[in-house]
């Protein structure tokens, strides 16, 4: 009985060793965006656009002041742009975390 109890007590603080360290772990990741469409800099012939990208971690993430959905830690939106330049910044938040991307592209319309 007596190897029972020690052997249940030294799974026991396993376990709980186990579980902080799981913990420490889970909160050390830090939250990163990419956006990925579209690229900095870009001409585009058509509105609206994609915008698309991924974050590492559960976030809520807005483009240009707009929530967007976030499924599987990816983003994605139609976004309607002007004539000319278009500033787009996509920000991410996670607790008190927060990372903001900016990019700039350019519309100019097709004619056709």
């Amino acid at each position: 009985m007596g190897k029972l109890l020690k052997l249940s007590s030294i799974l026991v603080v396993i376990s709980l060793l186990a579980l902080s360290l799981a913990g420490c772990f889970g909160s050390a990741v830090t939250l990163m965006m990419t956006v990925d469409t579209p690229q900095d800099g870009t001409t585009v012939g058509v509105s609206p656009v994609t915008v698309s990208g991924t974050v590492t971690k559960t976030a809520v993430v807005k483009i240009n002041d707009v929530v967007v959905p976030v499924k599987g830690g990816k983003f994605s939106t139609s976004l309607n742009v002007s004539e000319g330049t278009n500033l787009i910044t996509v920000v991410a938040t996670s607790g008190k975390e927060t990372v903001t991307k900016t990019v700039t592209i350019t519309y100019t319309p097709t004619k056709g």
